[in-house]
C-alpha cells in the first residue's frame, strides 16, 4: 500500500494515541461529588472516603489509575455519555444507562430511605401513605433508584409531592429549612452529615431498599479499549480478595 506525504505523517499520531490506552498510561477519569462518607473532599482537596479507597484499590489490582474529577452528580452521567468522563461511581443499573455504556459487577451495596426530621409526626408505614397528604419529599436530581421504589414514584399521586434538588449537600438543608417535609436518599450521607453539622436530627422513617452499585463505563471510552469492562470486573475480583478490602470496610461500619 503507497501512502501520501501527508498521510504518513498522521498515521504515527494516530498510532501513539492507541497505543497510549493499550499500555494503560492514560490515567481514567472518574467523577466524584459531596457524598460523604463515600466521597468527600479532604483537607488536600482530593477526595476521599469509601468509594474512593475501595476504587482505588480495585485500579491498582486491575493496572490502572483513577483521574479523580469533581463534578455534581447530576451532570456525571451526561459527561459519561459526551466522552468528558471515563467512570461513574455508585451507579444503578438501568437499561437507560446501557444505551451508552457498561456496568462492572456491584463493588458494594447501598440502602435507599424515606429519612425525615427526628419526631415528625405521623410516620407513614409504606410510600403509598403519603398520598393525599400536604407534604413535599425532597430527592437528588439525577440519582436513580432501585427498580421497586421507582415504579412506586410513578404513581402520580406520589410524583406530585417530589421535589428536585441539585446536589447531595442540599437535602439536609433543605429539611432543616422545611422546604422539604421528608427526602428519599441513603441514610448513610444524610445522618452522616447531620451528625456533624449543628442542628435538629435526622432520623430513618422508612427503609425502602438495598440495592447493589456499580461501576458505569461509558461507551466511547470502551470504543477505544474494549477489554477495560473485563479488567475493570477481574480486578474488583482480585481486590476483594486482599485484607485492605476488609480494613476499608470495617473503616465504615456504619455503612
Amino acid at each position: 500500500m503507497h501512502l501520501r506525504r501527508r498521510h504518513a505523517c498522521l498515521l504515527p499520531l494516530a498510532l501513539l494515541g492507541r497505543a497510549a490506552w493499550a499500555d494503560d498510561k492514560a490515567a481514567l477519569r472518574i467523577g466524584w461529588s459531596d457524598y460523604p462518607p463515600f466521597q468527600v473532599k479532604a483537607a488536600t482537596g482530593n477526595p476521599q472516603g469509601l468509594d474512593v479507597e475501595l476504587l482505588e484499590l480495585l485500579a491498582q489490582a486491575a493496572g490502572e489509575r483513577l483521574q479523580w474529577q469533581r463534578r455534581p452528580w447530576a451532570r456525571q452521567m451526561s459527561d459519561v455519555a459526551q466522552g468528558e468522563l471515563d467512570l461513574v461511581p455508585s451507579a444503578t443499573q438501568t437499561p437507560e444507562r446501557l444505551a451508552f455504556g457498561e456496568f462492572t459487577q456491584a463493588y458494594r451495596n447501598e440502602r435507599v430511605a424515606l429519612l425525615s426530621l427526628a419526631g415528625a409526626a405521623q410516620p407513614p408505614r409504606r410510600l403509598a401513605d403519603l398520598k393525599g397528604r400536604a407534604v413535599h419529599v425532597g430527592m437528588v436530581r439525577g440519582v436513580v433508584f432501585p427498580l421497586a421504589v421507582r415504579r412506586e414514584l410513578e404513581d402520580p399521586e406520589l410524583a406530585r409531592l417530589l421535589v428536585p434538588l441539585y446536589a447531595n449537600d442540599l437535602t439536609l438543608s433543605a429539611l432543616r429549612a422545611r422546604r422539604v417535609d421528608y427526602v428519599i436518599d441513603d441514610p448513610g450521607t444524610l445522618l452522616y452529615r447531620a451528625a456533624r453539622e449543628p442542628g435538629e436530627a435526622v432520623e430513618v422513617v422508612l427503609e425502602l431498599a438495598v440495592s447493589p452499585v456499580h461501576i458505569f463505563v461509558g461507551r466511547r471510552t470502551l470504543e477505544l479499549r474494549p477489554e477495560l469492562l473485563q479488567r475493570l470486573n477481574h480486578g474488583l475480583q482480585r481486590a476483594r480478595q486482599q485484607p485492605e478490602w476488609n480494613q476499608v470496610l470495617a473503616r465504615y461500619p456504619a455503612i
